[in-house]
């Protein structure tokens, strides 16, 4: 890839599927959806600790004993992000007035809030982290996001719903769970 192209936007062109070196005009593409996702979202977090050994939230799973006991864990953040809906709002849009201009938008949004997600994380300065692992992966249910929303009332502060298939709305949010050693 172009050496000129910052994380975001190589990350952009990665959920694009893009291979091999883009152009000039491709560049601008991406960089004029970037800032057009900077300027719609409207970022918001929450964070909620507890001791893996008394968290009211369902751990018992091979994935995640793994990654703890890996890395001498013994407390687990839960980290909720979005983007807000205005992000969802601007992709229906372009749906149906510009199909290309929302394969971009929608692909830089998924790059953004994984920067930013990112960027409040190292903020959190959590001893000895394991990565951020989400629900939907490995054996952890989707269904586990129910019992983390009933669990972090803040988040429904933050304008976030699930649907009946255990997906956050607006889309571009995510849930992050991180084991750390709390001293």
């Amino acid at each position: 890839m172009n050496s000129e192209l910052t994380a975001l936007e190589t990350r952009t062109l990665n959920y694009l599927g893009f291979k091999g070196n883009p152009d000039e005009e491709q560049i601008a593409m991406v960089r004029k959806a970037i800032e057009e996702v900077r300027a719609s979202a409207r970022p918001s977090f929450t964070v909620k600790y507890f001791s893996i050994k008394d968290c009211p939230i369902d751990l018992n799973f091979k994935s995640l004993s793994d990654l703890f006991i890996k890395s001498g864990s013994d407390s687990v953040c839960f980290m909720i992000s979005t983007l807000g809906q205005s992000i969802d709002n601007r992709i229906d849009r372009l749906k149906d007035s510009d199909p290309a201009k929302m394969v971009l938008f929608d692909a830089a949004s998924n790059a953004y809030i994984e920067e930013v997600t990112n960027e409040y994380q190292k903020k959190l300065h959590l001893n000895e982290q394991t990565f951020r692992f989400a629900p939907g992966y490995g054996d952890v249910p989707l269904s586990l996001q129910k019992q983390i929303f009933d669990n972090i009332p803040e988040i429904s502060r933050m304008g976030l719903v699930l649907d009946d298939g255990f997906l956050m709305h607006p889309f571009k949010s995510m849930t992050g769970i991180i084991g750390f050693k709390s001293c």
